[in-house]
């Protein structure tokens, strides 16, 4: 049996409806969400080491968050209005002062 190796609880956003809005990217699905950190599929190759604005909104209420890039890597190509995309599946680091203000995000979101 693999042990949790994670430091924060993962949510899946299967059953609140969160999503996030990254400035480089034109398209950011949420895979999953932690007090740490966030994995997305993006529609822009995003830099490692590289810190970003991450927006997370739900319901007209969204919080602003940096993110620390730890990994991307290209995952598929899209067909997309006759083009094709490269989409990329990455990994954001929250700083841990931010878990505080994740946490009442997501949990006001999950009691809505």
């Amino acid at each position: 049996m693999l042990m949790e190796k994670r430091r924060h609880k993962r949510f899946r956003l299967d059953l609140i409806e969160i999503n996030g809005r990254l400035s480089p990217a034109d398209q950011v699905e949420i895979i999953d969400l932690s007090f740490g950190g966030v994995a997305l599929k993006v529609d822009r190759r995003l830099n490692i080491g590289r810190d970003y604005v991450f927006k997370l909104g739900e319901n007209g209420n969204s919080i602003d968050v940096n993110g620390t890039v730890v990994r991307c890597k290209l995952s598929a190509i899209e067909e997309r209005f006759g083009e094709r995309v490269s989409i990329y599946t990455a990994g954001m680091r929250f700083p841990d002062s931010s878990s505080d203000q994740i946490a009442a995000f997501i949990r006001n979101s999950i009691l809505a």
